[in-house]
């Protein structure tokens, strides 16, 4: 049978079990669209701006593990998610991206597009696993699936497809033979035997999980590892939740140039560290391996071989895979109650410190963020999934919040792209609708995205989004003051969020008191619709760091009370 290149394009998807699509129609995706209108088994997601496209789909492949699916015209429409690509790229999760692109022909200044005809190709191959241009459509099959294998296999990442339109307009060809075999290298060969003999001789054994070990997968075998060798476990910035804060294993935030006391005495004391999904080449990984040396030990999965990565592994799959196979081969160690106390403290130690940051400014006008931040933590739960952007709020709720599970925060990363949090609770409500779903963010960075807080709430989603409304760039305020003494150019302008928010039919809840607080939560928790909290708070406040000053008060506060 014969068919166009689009129809065979979206049979492609649908053999690679795609389900969602978030894009934009374009001129020269057009084809794509009307073969998807045809496709009732594909839920395509229009946005309002590309780049919630690209952060949106980053979202859904975290929350799901498989690739979050983009498709969008060429030209500005392929660019303008580019960001949203390389937060994908930093933080290692799957997109497959695929955009049009001009004729093979093209004349120079065609529509879409510039002189070169190939630069998307180009423009993307830096921050994508794989950017590549199709002008031929019996490529189409073999690009796809080569396209969402690269995307999985070794350190996730996104993909590009780049289709001319020259190729979707190609006469209908025959429908191949969709079980197209792939002509990649073989798996990595993973020997952990000599890793094995290293821990059975180790009296005490550390972990540090890095941002491979928030996938849930290998959160559940990192865990059973821990458990299995009695080992402490601390996870860096962007793997909040890959060791649950809440196990009674977890000895908390490490981060490099921040560490504290219990920190220092579990590595002084460890005979070997491992880091699980530390990442070579990475600030984490450099700054562990000096502190550490020969005791530090890494398994991360990895596109190639790496001299630097102790064990090196094919896939997130096979990562856990490892670390339980390491389980299996290693010996049980007995409960160590000295183990346990220490994380514990560091744990009891640490909240303290933090509730006394937070008293400090409780009752100043305007009041501390941070008071709305531990209302929440109070009350989120094994099922809330909280997306944090990049703003205060990002600074407090990796120290506030607990985390049940690697989907408790998640957060954008090393690329620390503002307006992440509106497209972000879009990803993650479709990926996981049994999941309560809670956006924190800034003013500014909220203003960034917004373009789609209209799209929620036209497909109904009942997630809550909570916008710090400091009328400032917070982060960017604090640093010039901490640098300079003073600030320039930091002002955001006052919005409504209540008629903001009505406007598109949702609810709008504004807190101007902290009386207010529990409250406006408890009834943003229970909607059944999208809900949007403005919280009326202040920003000239300092952040909860050093850790080691935290926990040095904390102390103070727990021995007072004994």
């Amino acid at each position: 049978m014969r068919q166009s290149p689009a129809a065979i394009t979206i049979d492609c998807l649908r053999q690679q079990g795609v389900s969602t699509i978030f894009g934009l129609d374009g001129d020269h995706v057009i084809y794509l669209y009307d073969a998807l209108s045809d496709a009732p088994d594909i839920d395509v997601v229009t946005v309002m701006h590309e780049n919630n496209a690209a952060i949106a789909a980053e979202l859904y492949g975290r929350v799901t593990g498989r690739p979050g699916v983009v498709m969008l015209t060429a030209g500005p429409g392929a660019t303008n998610s580019l960001s949203g690509i390389a937060g994908a790229y930093a933080a290692g999760v799957p997109i497959v991206h695929i955009t049009g692109g001009v004729a093979q022909d093209a004349a120079k200044e065609a529509f879409h597009g510039v002189d070169d005809p190939n630069f998307l190709q180009r423009v993307f191959e830096p921050v994508t696993k794989w950017s590549v241009r199709i002008e031929d459509a019996n490529e189409i099959p073999t690009m796809i699936a080569l396209g969402f294998d690269i995307a999985t296999r070794g350190r996730p990442g996104p993909v590009h497809l780049e289709i001319a339109v020259s190729a979707l307009t190609m006469d209908p060809i025959e429908a191949p033979d969709l079980d197209v075999p792939l002509l990649l290298p073989e798996e990595l060969v993973v020997e952990p035997n000599g890793l094995v003999a290293r821990i059975d001789a180790a009296d005490r054994v550390a972990i540090v999980a890095g941002k491979n070990a928030f996938w849930p997968e290998v959160s559940q075998s990192l865990v059973s590892l821990a458990e299995h060798l009695q080992a402490p476990v601390l996870h860096v910035w962007d793997s909040h939740g890959a060791m649950p804060t809440v196990h009674p294993l977890s000895l908390g935030l490490w981060r490099e140039g921040n560490s504290n006391e219990f920190v220092e005495q579990t590595f002084d004391e460890s005979d070997l560290v491992l880091g699980i999904g530390v990442r070579a080449g990475t600030e984490s990984e450099i700054g562990l391996s000096n502190r550490l040396g020969e005791r530090f030990v890494t398994i991360d999965a990895v596109d190639e071989p790496n001299v630097d990565q102790h064990i090196n592994v094919s896939s997130i799959d096979a990562l856990s895979s490892t670390l339980d196979q390491i389980v299996e081969s290693t010996r049980e160690r007995e409960t160590n109650p000295a183990i346990l106390d220490r994380c514990a403290e560091a744990r009891q130690t640490f909240q303290a410190g933090l509730a006394v940051e937070i008293e400090r400014y409780q009752d100043d006008r305007p009041w501390p963020i941070s008071l709305a931040l531990e209302s929440l933590d109070r009350k989120i739960d094994t099922d809330t999934i909280v997306v944090s952007d990049v703003s205060n709020v990002k600074i407090w709720a990796p120290v506030q919040l607990r985390t049940y599970n690697s989907l408790t925060h998640l957060q954008s990363g090393s690329w620390g792209a503002m307006g992440y949090v509106v497209p972000g609770v879009l990803g993650a409500a479709l990926a996981r609708p049994d999941r309560k779903i809670v956006g924190i963010v800034g003013d500014a960075s909220f203003l960034m995205g917004s373009n789609d807080f209209g799209t929620i709430c036209a497909l109904g989603l009942p997630v809550v989004i909570a916008v710090h409304a400091d009328q400032q760039i917070g982060m960017i305020y604090y640093s010039l003051k901490q640098a300079f003494g003073r600030t320039y150019k930091t002002d955001v302008p006052p919005v409504d969020f209540i008629k903001y928010a009505e406007a598109f039919g949702a609810t709008g809840i504004r807190v101007n008191e902290p009386e207010e607080i529990d409250a406006a939560w408890d009834e943003a928790l229970s909607a059944t619709g999208p809900v949007l909290i403005e919280f009326r708070a202040g920003h000239d406040f300092p952040r909860p760091y050093p850790i080691q000053r935290i926990i040095e008060q904390g102390r103070e506060r727990l021995q007072a009370k004994t």
